[in-house]
Order: C-alpha cells, then structure tokens, then sequence
C-alpha cells in the first residue's frame, strides 16, 4: 500500500506544479499500436443471370365466358334468364332470376 500512497502524492505534487507554471516532467506517451492490415474491399455481388431478370409468368386473365361460367349455379341462372328473356316470360320471375345471382 506504500507504494500506491508514493505514487498518489508524486501525482499530486506534479499537478499542482503544472497548475503553478512550474516545470513538469512529462510522462512518454506510449504509441500506440498500429492497425495490423487495412480492411479488404468485400467482393463484388454476382450480377442476377438473366433467367433470374425474367419476372414470374402470370396467369391470363379470364375473359368474359370464363368469368360467367365460373360458378355453375350462376352460370345455370343465367342461362334460364337468357331463355326466359327470349320468351317474352313474366317480369316476376326475371327479376326473381337475377335477384338469386346478386
């Protein structure tokens, strides 16, 4: 513990010669070390090959047939209201008709 009581007064007495103007005996400077190697630039990504540029295949759209004959209760609906609408048949039963497809 001596030696650390030395070593606290010794820093003490050169602080306050420093704050007085006095001459201090500085203390090197250890260097300090230098960086072993510079980072290595990281690799170039690979470029996307051009079946990767390619974007997905789509499905076709349906057209208007494919859309209407889609469900086949509707598309049965449908049809009898086509039939119907060719017979000149009651109003009641077109409208009934194409209240069931909503």
């Amino acid at each position: 513990m001596s030696s650390f009581e030395e070593e606290a007064f010794e820093r003490a007495r050169n602080l306050s010669r420093s704050r007085h103007g006095g001459s201090v005996p500085r203390e090197e400077k250890k260097p300090e070390p230098k960086p072993s190697a510079p980072p290595k630039p990281e690799p170039p990504k690979p470029e996307p090959t051009a079946a990767a540029a390619v974007p997905p295949l789509k499905k076709p759209e349906p057209n208007l047939i494919e859309t209407l004959f889609r469900n086949k209760e509707n598309s049965l609906i449908m049809m009898l209201l086509f039939l119907l609408m060719d017979e000149q048949s009651d109003p009641t039963l077109i409208f009934t008709l194409m209240y069931l497809l909503m």
